[in-house]
């Protein structure tokens, strides 16, 4: 399994119109990760599924484009009835992935890039 250590910052977390908004969905991260820890403990695939596809469209929103395009890869799969084992190692990746996402602007990012 990939690990992730460096923070995955959001491209809206330096955009003042957002950036409260960037804080918001951080801060409920740890909901969703116990959803999707609940939902894989159960085998229920339909709330798995469910949590992926939010997850894809709202870390797209919010400016993770990487966590976007990871939760979509899981979702089509899910969608797609890989049975939960088969799906675990993507899962726990992802797991960790959003767990490194932050709404501190990237310190790394040029002026241009915000």
């Amino acid at each position: 399994m990939k690990k992730f250590t460096n923070p995955i910052h959001s491209s809206l977390a330096a955009d003042p119109d957002f950036s409260d908004l960037v804080v918001e969905f951080v801060n409920e991260i740890p909901n969703k990760l116990a959803l999707i820890q609940k939902s894989m403990d159960q085998s229920d695939t339909t709330t798995l599924r469910r949590t992926f596809h939010q997850l894809r469209g709202a870390c797209g929103g919010y400016g993770f484009p990487m966590l976007s395009e990871a939760a979509g890869l899981i979702e089509d799969r899910i969608s797609s009835s890989d049975p939960i084992p088969e799906l675990e190692i993507r899962i726990c990746e992802f797991i960790e992935m959003l767990k490194c996402a932050t709404a501190e602007p990237d310190p790394n990012a040029s002026a241009s890039d915000a």
